[in-house]
Parts: structure tokens; C-alpha cells; sequence
């Protein structure tokens, strides 16, 4: 029998894999193209719809907007090659191919500037979100309750597998996208888009500084390399051109939002400019205090975006065997809330962010990539040594 073969049950494509281990067959669920894109909507969305805006606002003021075409184009190059990685990869995963490239030594090497790549991400994500609840919602309860609410939710899903992290964000990214466009219809008279003018007003600078914060932030498409040998088909590049744009309109529609509504300069002193335009909407004359929907936005991308961390995390750490996923699942959560638990400076976290993160971010994310590419011309090698 050969040792992997694929069949369906109820429509979902399912590998049927022996496994050297155990000697019996372990059953590996494949997602589709659609499911990968909801799933990377939701997770990165939330950072692009969010944590991002700030800092593009307070780099590029009024031409925050044209910052993120610029970054745009730069994006749509940086992922071409992505594409052709991913296309040298086809079914394998990561660790296997660039064992299968450059060997064991040097893949540790690749996969431990992913590890703390992703440990950076997962505490950003866990900081942002748990100041975020404490400054809008929950200003009186304590932060470690905060915190651990929210890692114990992600750690949950985390541990339960890939399927229920891409099944939860299947049934979340619709409403939460309803909600987006609802906020952004029914706030807009409230908004001024003559604020936009005049163009280049501080030079070309500043817009190149907001291009940056961009691209930085929208590097994490790098998850791809994990994801698709999790996919019933490799990713073609219509798809991942499509989940770029859709990635970008995420920023560009609430930093329009938040110039027009706001001003460059209110909004570039706000710590969550999106999040503010949930307080202009109004239902009836009585009822103003909606943001609760946007509580709701916030916990299911955070969640979501959080969960697939620990889950690539383990991916990279464990590779095909993954007896002991959920300890490595564990660990990763419980490093990335110690800055949150530690109660750092949000001033000086937010100003280490906006000034290193997002450069160090795009240089290590063309770096790598452009290595992963130089290794694709590798010839194959025996044993992976």
C-alpha cells in the first residue's frame, strides 16, 4: 500500500498517513483555499484593522493612506517570490523540504528565527489586546485576570488542532466583517474627507515611513510556508494576490476612517483610532454605546490570531512528531503573556514598536524569504544531511 493516500469524507479532503511511530494510520484533515484565506483574514486582519493604525497614522499623518499604496506595491513583489518558494514546496512541509535542501544543521537555524519571530508576534498580539480590554472595558479589574482570561481562551484553542482555529474563523470572519462595513456605513456623516488634502504636505519621507510600517506589519504572510502543507491543493498566486489586497483594504479602510473622522493629528495621539469609531455610532437618539460590538472584533480576531501562533509554533518546534504539541503549545503561551503579566510600559513598548519592530520586521522578512528562494535552486538531498 502506498504510504499516503487520499480520500473524502463529507466533502473535506483527508490524508491517510502511516505512521513509523505508532505502526498504524493517523488521519491529517486538508483545508481548502477558501478555508486558509478565512483563517488568515481573521488572524492577520486583526493586526492590519487594528494594531497597525496607529503607528501608520503617527508616521505618515495625513498621507497615511498613500503610505499604505506604496506598501502595497512593494508587497505584491515581496509576494511573487513567496509564491515561487511555496510553488518549490508543493506538498512537503516546511521542515522536510529545507531538510530535503540544506539539511538538518541549518534548518534549525531557519526554523529558530521563525520560533522567535512568532514568540514576538504572540506577545504583540497578547499586549495589545490586554491594554486594549483594560483602557476600553475592564479598567477597574486586574490585569492578571485579564491576561490570563485571554491566553487560557487561545490556549484552548490552540490545543485542540489546526481545524478547530480554521473552523472558528469560518464562522467568525463573516460577522465580523459585517460589523466592520456597518461601522464604516453608519459613521459617515460624521466624517470629513476634504481633511486629506493637501497631498505631501510633509514631503515624501514620512509616506516612505508609513510604507515601511506596512510592510512590516504584513510580513507575516510568511505563515503560508507552514499552511499549505496543511491544503488539499497548493496555493496559486490568485489567491494569495487576492488575500494581499484583502489584507491591505483592512488598513487602508480604518486609516481613511480615522483621518476623516478624527484629523491626522487626534488621530495620530490615539492609541486605537478604529476602535474609536465604534463610539460615533449611534442607534436612535438614546442608545450610543456600541463598542461592545467591537469588543466582539477584537476577541475574535485576538483569539484567532493568537491560537494559530501557538499552533505554528509547535509546527516548527516538532515538525512530524508531535508527541508532545500541547507542552510546546503551553510553553509558547505562557512566554508570550510575561510581558503582559509584568505590567511593561505601554509607552515605552508602543515607542520600541513604532521605531524597531516594523523595520527589523521587513528586513528580516525579505531576508529570509530571499534565502528560502536561493535554497529552492538546491539540488535535493539524500536523507536531509
Amino acid at each position: 500500500m502506498d504510504p499516503m493516500h487520499e480520500f473524502t469524507i463529507f466533502g473535506q479532503s483527508t490524508d491517510m498517513v502511516c505512521d513509523p511511530i505508532i505502526g498504524g494510520i493517523a488521519m491529517e484533515t486538508t483545508f481548502s483555499r477558501p478555508q486558509i484565506v478565512f483563517l488568515l483574514l481573521l488572524s492577520l486582519g486583526i493586526s492590519n484593522h487594528v494594531f497597525i493604525i496607529p503607528h501608520l497614522i503617527q508616521a505618515a499623518g495625513r498621507d497615511a493612506w498613500i503610505s499604505v499604496l506604496f506598501g502595497y506595491a512593494v508587497l505584491i513583489g515581496w509576494s511573487l517570490i513567496l509564491f515561487l518558494v511555496l510553488k518549490s514546496m508543493r506538498a512537503s512541509s516546511f521542515n522536510d523540504w529545507l531538510d530535503m535542501r540544506i539539511g538538518k544543521p541549518w534548518r534549525w537555524l531557519v526554523c529558530g528565527a521563525l520560533v522567535l519571530y512568532i514568540l514576538i508576534l504572540g506577545i504583540l498580539i497578547v499586549f495589545d489586546t490586554t491594554r486594549n480590554i483594560n483602557i476600553y472595558l475592564l479598567p477597574r479589574t486586574s490585569n492578571v485576570v485579564v491576561v490570563l482570561c485571554f491566553v487560557l481562551i487561545s490556549f484552548g484553542a490552540a490545543r485542540t488542532g489546526l481545524k478547530t482555529i480554521v473552523h472558528m474563523s469560518t464562522v467568525l470572519l463573516p460577522i465580523v466583517w459585517l460589523l466592520g462595513i456597518g461601522v464604516s456605513t453608519f459613521t459617515m456623516s460624521s466624517k470629513d474627507y476634504g481633511i486629506l488634502h493637501p497631498f505631501f504636505a510633509e514631503g515624501i519621507g514620512p509616506d516612505v515611513h508609513g510604507g515601511v510600517v506596512v510592510v512590516g506589519g504584513s510580513i507575516e504572510l510568511l505563515v503560508l510556508l507552514l499552511l499549505q502543507p496543511k491544503m488539499s491543493k497548493p496555493m496559486n498566486y490568485g489567491t494569495i494576490f487576492i488575500l494581499l489586497t484583502l489584507l491591505v483594504g483592512l488598513i487602508i479602510g480604518p486609516t481613511l476612517g480615522s483621518l476623516s473622522a478624527f484629523g491626522p493629528s487626534e488621530a495620530g495621539n490615539m492609541r486605537f483610532p478604529a476602535f474609536e469609531q465604534w463610539r460615533l455610532l449611534m442607534l436612535g437618539d438614546y442608545i450610543s454605546h456600541l463598542d461592545f460590538l467591537a469588543a466582539f472584533q477584537l476577541m475574535a480576531g485576538s483569539v484567532t490570531r493568537t491560537a494559530l501562533l501557538m499552533y505554528l509554533l509547535s509546527e516548527l518546534i516538532l515538525g512530524r512528531f508531535p508527541k508532545y504539541r500541547q507542552i510546546v503549545i503551553g510553553c509558547g503561551t505562557a512566554l508570550v503573556s510575561v510581558p503582559s503579566l509584568l505590567q511593561l510600559s505601554d509607552i515605552a513598548m508602543q515607542a520600541a514598536i513604532h521605531h524597531y519592530f516594523y523595520m527589523i520586521s521587513l528586513l528580516f522578512g525579505c531576508g529570509i524569504l530571499a534565502a528560502l528562494f536561493a535554497f529552492s535552486f538546491f539540488p535535493v538531498r539524500k536523507g536531509g544531511y
